[in-house]
C-alpha cells in the first residue's frame, strides 16, 4: 500500500474523492504497494496462484464458491494476495444504490474468509465507507448518527495511513455450519446492499456544522 499522505485540505466532513489512502482496511499490516481496483481485476487471473498458495482447504473452498458465485452473476473482481487473502468488488456492484448516496467509483468492497474467536471459519464483507473528518469529534458524532443493523455492524478505527478514523461498516457468517452455498450468498450480498444503502442514505443527511 502506498503511504502517501492525502494533503488535500479537509472539510468538516466530506465524501472521500479518489482518495487511495480509502481504499483498503486499515488493519492491514502490509508494505506491499497498493493496486487499483482495475488492475486487480485486470491481473486476476496473473494473482490466482498467489493467492490460493498455502490456503488451508476450508478458506480454498470457500473462496472458490464465492468466484464462481461472483463470475456467474458477472460481478467484476480482484484477487489481492498482496494485502492478506482479499476478493475485492466495486462497491456499486454490491450496492446498486451507491452512487445516489454520493460513492464513487473506486469505492471499493473487501470479502474474506477468517478464522473466528471460536477457532471455525467466516466470511467478512467490509466497506471503509466514504465519509471523514480530521476531527474525531465529528466522526463520533457520525457514528451515532448513522443507523443501527440488524447483521452488520457499523464501527470507527484508525487508519494507520494517516492516523483519521475510517468509519467501517462489515457484515460476517460463520461458516460450516451453515455450508457456504450460493443461495447463502445470494442473502448475505442482500443483506449487505440493503444496510450498505441505508448507512449512505443516513449518512448523507448528516446535518452540516
Amino acid at each position: 500500500m502506498s503511504k502517501e499522505k492525502d494533503e488535500r485540505p479537509r472539510p468538516n466532513l466530506r465524501l472521500v474523492v479518489n482518495n487511495p489512502d480509502k481504499q483498503r482496511p486499515p488493519r492491514k499490516d502490509s508494505e506491499a504497494e497498493y493496486l487499483p481496483l482495475e488492475e486487480l481485476v485486470a491481473r486476476r487471473e496473473e494473482f490466482r496462484t498467489l493467492f490460493y498458495q498455502e490456503l488451508e482447504r476450508g478458506p480454498s473452498k470457500a473462496y472458490a464458491v464465492i468466484e464462481k458465485f461472483l463470475l456467474a452473476r458477472g460481478w467484476p473482481h480482484g484477487l489481492d494476495p498482496l494485502h492478506g487473502k482479499l476478493l475485492v468488488l466495486p462497491a456499486g456492484t454490491v450496492c446498486p444504490y451507491h452512487d445516489q448516496y454520493g460513492g464513487e467509483n473506486k469505492d471499493e468492497v473487501l470479502l474474506f474468509v477468517s478464522e473466528d474467536l471460536q477457532g471455525g471459519l467466516c466470511l467478512a464483507l467490509e466497506m471503509v465507507l466514504p465519509f471523514f473528518s480530521e476531527d474525531d469529534s465529528v466522526m463520533e458524532d457520525v457514528f451515532l448518527f448513522a443507523p443501527v443493523h440488524q447483521y452488520g455492524t457499523l464501527f470507527l478505527e484508525e487508519n494507520r495511513q494517516d492516523s483519521l478514523l475510517d468509519f467501517i461498516y462489515r457484515l460476517s457468517i460463520p461458516l460450516a455450519p451453515p455450508t457456504l452455498t450460493q443461495r447463502l450468498l445470494e442473502r448475505f450480498f442482500t443483506i449487505a446492499s440493503f444496510e450498505l444503502a441505508e448507512t449512505l442514505r443516513a449518512l448523507g443527511e448528516y446535518p452540516e456544522p
